[in-house]
């Protein structure tokens, strides 16, 4: 989807921004950061970019009308006049501190950066990068005096992760452009969507990718949430129907829903039960539902590192299944029975060697 590997930094600036909420107010440099490190650059390259690993791509938003996004029509004049880069990270930094407004959200140095020779849907363009540190690191720090060594300790930024930050590709300006973002939300701090919500104020692309993505998280959904719950579905029966969706995502390039429930779910009361399970699922989220797309290789491959097909016993042991490209997966070397004796269910796996 998106390439950095040619990419080049152009112009960068750092500013610090504070919490309003507590008052603390924002600090700017007089200039565009001068870079004279060859090897420090390619340190700012490695901390802005290596962290944009999810290939998602979501475009500014605007309920009325997208010029009445802040951050669009600014990154669409500097995009326009360069000249202008320096001027805009200032307004851009005050609309972020107008946004930092959460008792939780931290302060921390503001990058603005603009970008050459991006690669996004294989197609060279500049960009425009936002970046946000809010957490350091403590390292140790050896000084040797004489013949002593004195240890002392640092505050650091990590190079290797980036807290918040987005790209603006200078690609479908009329759509919004193309914006990839880097949001490290701790896990219960509702702080966080003030970044891609309210700051930014972005939507997802509905892309192939997207929909890739949303329709195997929705086959997800629906074996814990229906499959398992109304059917009385086990976790080997959940695992395994999880493992076929993926499967049929891997062999075919076109998404159709009719041949997807026929192939995948085959029993006439549950793929209805599929089909409105569907339905609500993109009412309750706001989405247009549709029934066929272009399956997305790229997307296929970040949902299944993301599905755990584990199966969780109460006996402190796991299961854990890879995903198959086969029809049957793995599931077929499992079976599940109950022992009248010991009164407990179990699980019997077929091998024909060990690894």
């Amino acid at each position: 989807m998106f390439d950095f590997t040619s990419a080049n930094l152009d112009k960068l600036v750092i500013h610090q921004v504070g919490n309003k909420l507590r008052d603390e107010g924002i600090h700017t440099s007089p200039a565009v950061y001068e870079m004279k490190d060859g090897n420090v650059e390619e340190l700012l390259l490695k901390y802005f970019l290596t962290s944009f690993k999810d290939n998602s791509l979501y475009k500014f938003f605007n309920e009325t009308d997208v010029h009445l996004n802040e951050l669009y029509m600014r990154v669409s004049d500097i995009f326009i006049k360069p000249e202008t880069f320096y001027d805009h990270s200032i307004n851009i930094l005050k609309h972020l501190y107008e946004k930092s407004s959460h008792p939780q959200i931290r302060g921390g140095e503001f990058y603005m950066a603009y970008f050459k020779d991006c690669i996004i849907n294989d197609q060279r363009t500049d960009a425009v990068g936002i970046f946000k540190t809010e957490k350091k690191e403590t390292y140790l720090k050896i000084t040797k005096y004489a013949n002593e060594f004195m240890v002392g300790s640092e505050k650091c930024i990590d190079v290797k992760k980036l807290d918040k930050g987005c790209i603006v590709f200078n690609v479908n300006s009329e759509d919004g452009y193309r914006v990839a973002i880097v949001d490290a939300v701790n896990k219960g701090g509702n702080q966080a969507l003030y970044w891609k919500d309210d700051f930014l104020q972005l939507i997802n692309v509905q892309d192939s990718y997207f929909h890739t993505e949303r329709h195997l998280q929705i086959c997800k959904d629906f074996a814990e949430n229906i499959y398992g719950t109304v059917y009385q579905a086990d976790k080997k029966d959940q695992v395994a129907f999880i493992n076929e969706a993926v499967a049929y995502f891997d062999k075919h390039s076109e998404f159709q829903l009719e041949d997807f429930v026929q192939d995948v779910l085959k029993e006439p009361e549950i793929i209805e039960q599929f089909k409105e399970h569907k339905q609500n699922y993109d009412l309750n989220q706001g989405i247009q539902s549709v029934e066929q797309f272009s399956i997305s290789t790229p997307a296929v491959k970040t949902i299944k590192r993301k599905i755990k097909s584990l199966i969780k016993l109460d006996t402190d042991f796991e299961i854990k299944v890879k995903n198959s490209s086969s029809e049957d997966g793995n599931m077929q070397h499992i079976e599940r029975g109950f022992d009248e004796e010991k009164g407990m269910n179990f699980y019997k796996v077929y091998f024909n060697e060990e690894e």
